[in-house]
């Protein structure tokens, strides 16, 4: 049993409270979700069977390409679906995890409102929801529902545990990614429930041949200025090779933010992590690309979707073309962050 305080225990009962009487619960995810948001998702639909919910079902968003996170699903045999392919209003309580408000980091029908919202940042505006566990003292949506799965006097499931314990690493802990205490605390209340050979597993997982070569021309065509780095890596049929490259690109010395764009079926996409506590890193995409679609995140991570524009009915294939869209990008993002040429 976890060391939870009088706080949190009471969120627990309330959050018992609202699943009463209900027979189906639908959990919604963020565009594109990774470790921490479907782990949450996973825990919060054990909690729900255990307070007798019959029928409860995850939903996402966007396309999950990462090789890492489409493991971690498969290994932790987490079951989605589609939003788009899904009748949400038929749902007693709909729920969202990671994420509090519509229209930010997914889209559902305008008749449908969340009843529950548990998410580890501040909401950008008010939840109309009958239950809110937001706290953004902590690093990660999946250490607040550690506290709630460790609370209770039966252990929580193996693969809850581990699911949850490997977010908790993959959002804050691995590369110290500003964690908090409460995720330190998180983790060491799971650790005793949790298959550490799994979550190994999910570590393992491998980079295909196109992921490997998309990151190697990341690496080749860059441009920096000071702790700033925007890459591309041109067109490729795998978008989740974006944020492998991101991730990569930031182990680089003096490097603290970093931007990748890639082409992925006509269409732009951005990918960006930042470990500079002065950049948010969601709200610079939203600034420099919301205008040409949808761009945004979180502090420390965020991606966007764009129209190509003009460059709609050129040859990708060219360099000059390719060039000319890796500059435009580049200078649009260095001035949002107002990192002009000298």
């Amino acid at each position: 049993m976890s060391r939870m305080g009088e706080v949190a225990v009471g969120e627990a009962e309330e959050l018992e409270t609202v699943l009463e009487d209900t027979d189906s619960l639908a959990i919604v995810c963020h565009y594109q979700p990774d470790p921490d948001c479907l782990a949450s998702a996973y825990a919060l639909q054990w909690i729900a069977a255990r307070n007798g919910v019959t029928n409860t079902d995850i939903f996402y968003q966007g396309h999950i390409t990462h090789q890492e996170i489409r493991s971690f699903i498969g290994i932790f045999d987490i079951s989605l679906q589609e939003i788009d392919d899904a009748s949400l209003e038929s749902y007693d309580i709909v729920a969202f995890v990671d994420h509090s408000i519509s229209g930010t980091e997914v889209e559902i029908p305008p008749t449908v409102d969340a009843d529950v919202v548990i998410d580890n940042v501040e909401p950008p505006g008010d939840p109309d929801a009958s239950f809110v566990d937001t706290r953004p003292e902590y690093g990660s949506t999946a250490a607040i529902l550690a506290e709630y799965v460790t609370n209770w006097d039966d252990d929580p499931p193996e693969l809850v545990a581990s699911a949850l314990l490997f977010a908790i690493h993959r959002e804050r802990l691995d590369d110290v990614r500003y964690p908090t205490r409460l995720d330190y605390r998180a983790a060491l209340d799971l650790f005793p429930y949790a298959d550490i050979d799994l979550i190994e597993e999910v570590y393992g997982s491998s980079l295909t041949p196109e992921t490997l070569d998309a990151v190697g021309r990341a690496i080749h065509h860059r441009t920096m200025r000071g702790s700033v780095l925007v890459s591309s890596i041109g067109q490729t049929s795998d978008s989740g090779a974006l944020p492998q490259a991101a991730e990569y690109l930031l182990r680089l010395e003096g490097i603290r933010t970093v931007l990748v764009m890639g082409v992925v079926n006509g269409d732009l996409w951005l990918s960006g992590r930042s470990f500079d506590p002065r950049i948010d890193i969601g709200m610079a995409l939203n600034g420099a690309f919301s205008e040409f679609g949808t761009a945004g995140g979180h502090q420390d991570r965020a991606g966007g979707q764009l129209s190509l524009g003009i460059f709609a009915d050129t040859d990708m294939d060219s360099p000059v073309i390719n060039e000319r869209l890796f500059q435009i990008v580049a200078d649009r993002f260095f001035r949002t962050l107002a990192l002009d040429e000298d």
